[in-house]
């Protein structure tokens, strides 16, 4: 039994070299990452503000050229005329070889005779009642027409070739001449194979072979697959009202008419490219030396296109070390926002900092926020497009995961990076910040995920504020002002649900514990808790009263309250297994173990850590649970019956481990107060006449207890956290027992213990 215990807790073990987790290369790896993605996020060199409009005045210093270059046109008016040219261009098509008409007769006759052939058999078959026009024994003569009729098709025409069948001129031979005169027609007409619809010149070019010249005549003298379809089918309703013999004429012509004009796509899209390129790209020319624009001058639409083409001739006469410096740039500033970042979470929140899978986390939203920056700039619209970008999601999650102070000061790097992403476009990172810093405020104290969603009132009155203040301070019109604050209000709509369902993902994937989720598993509907308070109910008074405990003494030091508690209701699971062997649970006051040898007794009490794995498992517990059942009790004795084996053999038990908790000990701050509020908390029920001063005594006796047997090394306890944690049990256990006791003048403070504890 115990050697099975030691395999199911022996994952909880802690080793530092081999846990990836806590790996620096891995760090290494998450920052390079991180750094790599964002920095190629970044705008390109830039020489010039480009963010000026007409209008506006150039505030900066006289810009001269430093070379000559042309002046380009303006780029929307250069495309409008591209697709003057592409509306008037007239398609070239090749004139081929096509049938003779008389050759078309002829095949128009031989198909019907093909088709009469199948209705006379069919007409014998239903004779002698072996079949109709659509029996499989017609199948492959069917076949051989090249043209498929569906059976409705068939129908009609069995019924017209069958009626009037013994009349001199029948009806079906009306159809049939209607049919191949019609078709003749239209085929002395020439024809197109393409869409005459597409056509927006109204104009085709006719090319008769590689040497003559074109021909542009109007395409409204040509037949294309649409003309013929309505005209034969108007022509065919004069002859019969029947929508399927319509369609069999259509389908008729389809196979038999051969355009005689064929689209010819590589000539037309060179001279589509001939045309293009004889559009003129400028319309100017500024010398070296010349002033560009002086200092104070309104900006001008001429001035602007000088601007632009100057800005865009730059750009493509950088050399090789320009561009290395552009990137050592770029690099250098994400760099310093990251190691800022790092710097944070190192000294102020190293536990985040040690733990390769939340910094994932945290890199991951900084990915994601500076991915939405960088396709704002990419979706080219008259739109304030950049109010999407969506800071707040990230705020809103790293403050249910972690805390608002982390937050905070994330949202700081991200905005800084969203406006470095946006070509030192301050004011989104203003407007983001805004709406982030209040987010962060709605979200702090959530006790419930769709309290998630009153996030959307305070994000929508931050983003308000700052696109006002902006829009105010810059004067800018009404209505753009007002379209700003409609995509703000979206901003503010969307940024809750996406971090709902973000949230929802992170948690699966990253392994993660929210407080939110913490809050839901602390319902006392939980099968595992109803389970605990009916079967082993003395144990769920327990747990209830170390969870108070261990709740004040989390939050005295500053450690995550919330867990401590959840991890009290839920340390203790195993015992639900069989309860009658816990004495907290004998109600009778039949002491099970008095029957049984010490070593038996040992195993069974040390086996509810296992069975409370097994069981926390079993309902899918959070791994930061899971944590505690094991890790309360470390690898302390079982001291009581230990002692009992020493008195009964009257020399030291040969094997102490049958008598041990297999451990790990306490890695957390919060497991470690769990195991000394276990202890106290029992302790403290078996006082006698509990006096502040013995209950006092009680709690820094079983305290420096855990504390020399080596309990509490491996968790982040330091001194000062041991002396407020004592103080905040002892507050509340004279509040329990407040009705047996008399209070004392002063409450000692706890010793010195001559021993340091690795907060590393």
């Amino acid at each position: 039994m115990i050697n099975n215990l030691k395999n199911i807790t022996k994952k909880f073990k802690f080793d530092g070299k081999k846990n990836l987790s806590r790996d620096n290369a891995v760090k290494l790896a998450i920052g390079l990452i991180t750094l790599i993605v964002i920095s190629l996020m970044l705008p390109s060199y830039k020489t010039i503000d480009t963010e000026f409009e007409v209008g506006t005045v150039w505030s900066n210093e006289d810009l001269i050229a430093p070379f000559s270059f042309p002046i380009y046109r303006d780029e929307a008016e250069y495309e409008e005329e591209k697709k003057q040219v592409l509306k008037n261009l007239a398609p070239v098509y090749d004139k081929i070889q096509t049938p003779s008409q008389n050759q078309i007769s002829l095949d128009l006759n031989k198909l019907f005779s093909s088709i009469e052939a199948i209705l006379s058999r069919a007409k014998i078959l239903e004779d002698t009642k072996e079949g109709d026009i659509n029996s499989p024994v017609l199948t492959d003569e069917k076949k051989e027409l090249l043209i498929e009729f569906t059976p409705e098709e068939w129908n009609s025409l069995y019924k017209l070739y069958n009626k009037n069948l013994g009349d001199n001129e029948p009806e079906y031979s009306k159809y049939k001449a209607a049919v191949i005169q019609n078709i003749l027609d239209i085929y002395n007409n020439p024809i197109i194979n393409t869409d005459v619809s597409n056509n927006t010149s109204g104009k085709i070019s006719i090319r008769l072979n590689d040497k003559d010249p074109q021909e542009v005549v109007d395409v409204k003298d040509f037949y294309d697959n649409n003309k013929i379809r309505t005209t034969l089918r108007q022509r065919i309703k004069q002859i019969t009202p029947n929508e399927e013999l319509s369609l069999v004429a259509e389908e008729i012509a389809n196979t038999i008419i051969v355009p005689d004009y064929i689209y010819n796509k590589e000539a037309s899209d060179k001279e589509l490219s001939n045309r293009i390129d004889r559009i003129p790209r400028t319309f100017g020319f500024v010398r070296e030396n010349e002033r560009i624009i002086s200092k104070h001058d309104p900006i001008t639409r001429q001035a602007k296109l000088k601007l632009d083409s100057y800005k865009k001739v730059r750009l493509e006469t950088l050399g090789v070390q320009d561009y290395f410096k552009q990137y050592v740039g770029k690099f250098l500033n994400v760099l310093i926002l990251l190691i800022i970042l790092s710097l944070f979470l190192f000294f102020i929140r190293n536990r985040i900092y040690r733990d390769n899978l939340k910094l994932s986390l945290i890199s991951s939203l900084i990915i994601i926020i500076s991915f939405f920056a960088f396709i704002s700039l990419k979706i080219t619209v008259n739109a304030p497009v950049e109010l999407l970008i969506f800071a707040s999601v990230s705020a809103i999650m790293l403050t249910i995961i972690f805390d608002s102070r982390l937050a905070f000061f994330t949202t700081v790097i991200i905005c800084f990076l969203i406006s470095a992403i946006r070509g030192g476009d301050y004011t989104i990172g203003f407007i983001s910040f805004t709406g982030s810093v209040l987010a962060i405020f709605s979200v702090r104290d959530i006790k419930n995920r769709n309290q998630m969603f009153r996030s959307f009132f305070f994000i929508l009155a931050g983003n308000t504020l700052a696109i006002l203040a902006i829009g105010l301070d810059r004067t800018e019109a009404t209505n753009k002002i007002l379209i700003e604050l409609l995509f703000g209000g979206i901003n503010s709509i969307m940024s809750p649900i996406i971090a709902y369902g973000l949230l929802i993902f992170y948690e699966r994937v990253f392994k993660i514990t929210t407080d939110l989720t913490l809050v839901e598993l602390s319902d006392f509907n939980h099968p595992l808790l109803r389970e605990l308070s009916s079967k082993a109910p003395g144990t769920f008074h327990h747990s209830i009263v170390m969870g108070n405990l261990s709740e004040a003494a989390a939050e005295a030091i500053g450690a995550n309250r919330i867990l401590a508690r959840v991890g009290c209701y839920f340390h203790d699971i195993g015992k639900t297994i069989e309860p009658e062997y816990f004495i907290e649970n004998q109600i009778d006051k039949i002491n099970r173990h008095d029957n049984l040898p010490p070593e038996k007794s040992a195993e069974i009490i040390i086996s509810h850590v296992s069975k409370g794995i097994e069981l926390a498992q079993k309902y899918n517990l959070p791994q930061v649970l899971i944590d505690f059942i094991p890790m309360h009790h470390g690898t302390t004795l079982v001291s009581y019956f230990y002692n009992k084996s020493k008195d009964q053999e009257n020399i030291f038990p040969e094997n102490e481990t049958v008598y041990r908790y297999p451990g790990p000990k306490p890695q957390t701050k919060e497991t470690g107060i769990v195991m000394l509020a276990d202890s106290i908390e029992a302790s403290s029920r078996s006082l006698e006449d509990p006096t502040p001063e013995k209950i006092e005594k009680k709690i820094i006796e079983i305290i420096r207890l855990r504390f020399a047997e080596g309990e509490l090394d491996e968790c982040e306890l330091t001194l000062r956290d041991l002396t407020k944690i004592k103080n905040a049990f002892l507050k509340i256990l004279i509040g329990i027992h407040h009705h047996r006791i008399k209070y004392p003048e002063k409450v000692k403070e706890l010793p010195n213990i001559n021993k340091e504890i690795e907060t590393d």
